[in-house]
């Protein structure tokens, strides 16, 4: 369904809000992904729509929506899902956003599979009560490179090409696909849009302009805001004390070679192993505590 392109009156939700966060408010799409996973929250046709246009379906039935779920690692990395989905069949989706480069795609891809797998069998189930996953990474560039819109893989054997069976799938959704003759380019187009009034899709941009222009929008806004300034400001909290350590520990280790009368030369390439320095910052740690 197709969303009529006239603008909508707003209701004066100006005083809810910061200025910065305002104007932070408007310039947000669904490809940033704290939107996302509001938008996308209980969002169950919203949901179905992305879905059936992803896997070019027309029949999904989403019974549970989970917006950024932690999945702790026992002893490894954990992860926050974007977005989790479960449909009548039980299949489980992951749906994410890669809005800027990140390490390795398909590996993480990769870890973020292997991580849901952790979530579906008790202790003492049957491998068979493994449901089919789908993680699905909507990518703000082409990260494969050859201009499809979407990549889908499954594991599949190197000679015969035959699947294996395991029902695992890793889908890469291109964000710079513009051809909106499509449903597909259509749905891109829509998590690019910062105005409900120019999306396609009348799900998402009822959610866009309940979020941006109503007051209970601005209002939930208003909260995860605060919440991304909490974190932000946290974060910052701990890089300062893992700053200070290790500038403490690098002072503590040139100290002690000196006391032990090492080669200024040995302690830089010490230090540079040590502590990954690069040789400038070895140089200005030497330098300094010779002061």
């Amino acid at each position: 369904m197709l969303y009529p392109r006239e603008v909508r009156a707003t209701d004066d939700n100006t005083n809810r809000l910061t200025q910065q966060d305002w104007e932070r408010l408007q310039a947000l799409c669904i490809f940033d992904d704290e939107f996302l996973a509001l938008v996308f929250e209980d969002c169950f046709e919203g949901t179905e729509l992305l879905l059936n246009i992803v896997l070019d379906r027309d029949d999904m039935k989403v019974i549970k929506i989970t917006r950024q779920r932690e999945i702790k690692g026992l002893e490894g990395h954990s992860i926050r899902l974007d977005i989790a989905a479960e449909d009548a069949d039980h299949k489980v989706y992951d749906i994410e956003i890669q809005k800027y480069k990140e390490g390795n795609l398909p590996l993480r891809a990769r870890y973020y599979s292997s991580m849901l797998d952790t979530t579906l069998l008790r202790r003492g189930e049957e491998y068979s009560k493994l449901v089919p996953t789908y993680v699905i990474f909507f990518t703000e560039k082409d990260t494969v490179g050859d201009g499809l819109p979407l990549h889908h893989y499954v594991m599949k054997d190197v000679d015969s090409n035959a699947p294996l069976g395991d029902e695992h799938h890793i889908i890469f959704v291109n964000g710079s696909n513009r051809d909106e003759s499509t449903a597909l380019g259509k749905l891109i187009h829509d998590f690019k849009s910062t105005k409900a009034s120019d999306m396609f899709y009348a799900p998402l941009a009822d959610r866009v302009h309940y979020f941006k222009e109503t007051e209970g929008g601005s209002q939930s806004m208003s909260g995860v805001f605060e919440e991304i300034r909490r974190e932000a400001a946290e974060k910052a909290a701990k890089e300062a004390a893992e700053k200070a350590a290790k500038e403490t520990a690098i002072v503590t280790f040139i100290e002690t070679a000196r006391y032990f009368n090492s080669a200024e030369d040995n302690i830089k390439e010490l230090i540079m192993e040590k502590y990954d320095l690069d040789e400038s910052t070895a140089d200005s740690y030497l330098l300094k505590k010779s002061a």
